[in-house]
């Protein structure tokens, strides 16, 4: 499991990671940052389930900073959920100028998934990939079942 966390919700985000918080991780920004931007930058973070880490952001990160990111179940590994974070993380204008978005944004997902084309949602969701939108009370589940969006929202459990 994998999960894109957003370093412009999440205080410290990459003091935790850098203290070896997470076995593996990378900015989805490519280049090298100045630390202002390295702070609140995006990083994909590879979860192991019982690390200090993913136990923090299920738990007292889900109710301290709602969207603060998405979960994404995958059998791929790190560098290529990497990649293909990074290349939902650039859109290009008609103009055809290259834009960040900041595509893991709980409320940005729910207002677009559902109006994207199948050829689109087959570019957004990687081989059995499913997201996870983490939250205080409801967590919401996306993913690409038969050949159709399914969504569901569920209570969390403690």
């Amino acid at each position: 499991m994998h999960a894109v966390v957003d370093g412009g919700v999440i205080p410290g985000l990459l003091e935790r990671l850098q203290a070896g918080q997470s076995v593996g991780w990378d900015c989805l920004q490519r280049g090298a940052l100045k630390p202002e931007a390295a702070a609140q930058a995006a990083y994909i973070v590879e979860l192991q389930p019982e690390a200090d880490l993913t136990r923090w952001l299920l738990g007292e990160a889900c109710t301290a900073f709602e969207g603060w990111g998405v979960l994404m179940t995958s059998n791929r590994p790190l560098l290529a959920m990497r990649e293909h974070s990074r290349d939902l993380a650039e859109v290009r204008t008609p103009e055809g100028r290259r834009r960040p978005w900041r595509w893991w944004d709980p409320e940005l997902l729910a207002l677009l998934l559902p109006g994207l084309a199948p050829s689109q949602l087959d570019a957004f969701f990687a081989a059995g990939q499913q997201l996870v939108c983490p939250a205080a009370k409801r967590w919401t589940w996306w993913q690409r079942l038969n050949g159709v969006l399914d969504s569901q929202a569920r209570e969390r459990v403690n």
